[in-house]
């Protein structure tokens, strides 16, 4: 299959490391293969069954990226959608002024300059997951992913290997879908039903451009999603550069140790702040005694 190479430029300083190592860890099986640096997976855009690839930087600040086929329709939507995953278009001084205002971020900008924000491909696959990967392991999260993916998503040649794969089911077809192949609880299979037939009714814009607190508002009144869903979601789907999940284990113990942290100072940047953080204490603060 014909492909065409395109190169994404984007602002130093960039942790690419950093962010692949997140897709590595949030893929979907079956659709995305991530190493530490590079990203692939399958998609299908206007009835096109294609493939996209995303190698690490190099010597120059852009990410190389292959995507086949090279179809015109196709490729500008492609394009835009690995920006946004890879947060291309996110200006890091921005960042780094801000936080300068809180000592401890500060600290911490220092220490990992150019972190990004990690969207999904799809705004509606990333809702999707991130309801299922809620308080589980990375592995039971995938394996629950799979589940969703081998059960309910239909089945295409791959356009590379010709091979028979899966895509991720359609919005349809989770609006109805009974999930009992999935082994989740039954509250959450109930959400994943409820956020779709919302979505497909229009109650639920997943459009970028959108006022952020009415999507968080929209995600709370759909039934089985709280307080770190409608955060989590609206960081990871539209790109919300102020949301901030408080409830979250990491981030509520770093605030309990740190209670002068005043966040509102790096408004509109939160996110940012969430991804400093997690950073940083993800791993000490997740072997703590709760408390």
């Amino acid at each position: 299959m014909v492909g065409i190479d395109v190169d994404l430029p984007f602002k130093p300083p960039y942790d690419w490391r950093t962010i692949f190592r997140f897709y590595q860890t949030h893929s979907i099986p079956g659709l995305e293969r991530v190493t530490e640096n590079s990203f692939a997976r399958l998609f299908r855009i206007d009835n096109v069954t294609g493939f996209v690839s995303v190698g690490a930087p190099k010597r120059k600040p852009r990410l190389k990226v292959r995507i086949a086929p090279n179809q015109t329709k196709i490729i500008s939507n492609v394009v835009r959608r690995v920006r946004k995953m890879f947060d291309l278009d996110g200006d890091p001084r921005l960042i780094e002024s801000s936080f300068k205002r809180i000592p401890l971020l500060a600290s911490l900008w220092r220490r990992y300059p150019g972190l990004r924000l990690p969207r999904g491909w799809d705004p509606f696959e990333t809702a999707i997951c991130s309801i299922l990967g809620q308080l589980v392991s990375a592995q039971q999260r995938a394996n629950l992913i799979g589940q969703l993916v081998d059960n309910y998503g239909s089945e295409v040649a791959h356009p590379l290997s010709g091979q028979k794969t899966r895509l991720f089911p359609a919005i349809e077809v989770l609006a109805h879908a009974d999930l009992s192949a999935v082994r989740t609880t039954s509250a959450r299979r109930q959400a994943i039903r409820e956020f779709s037939r919302r979505v497909l009714s229009g109650a639920i814009s997943l459009a970028d451009d959108q006022d952020a607190a009415a999507f968080r508002q929209a995600l709370l009144d759909t039934k089985g999603l709280g307080p770190w869903s409608a955060e989590y979601i609206s960081l990871r789907a539209i790109g919300d550069t102020d949301a901030f999940p408080k409830t979250d284990l990491i981030l509520r113990r770093v605030l309990k140790l740190h209670p002068d942290l005043n966040l509102a100072l790096i408004k509109p940047w939160r996110a940012y702040g969430a991804i400093y953080l997690w950073k940083e204490f993800a791993q000490s603060l997740s072997k703590s005694k709760k408390g």
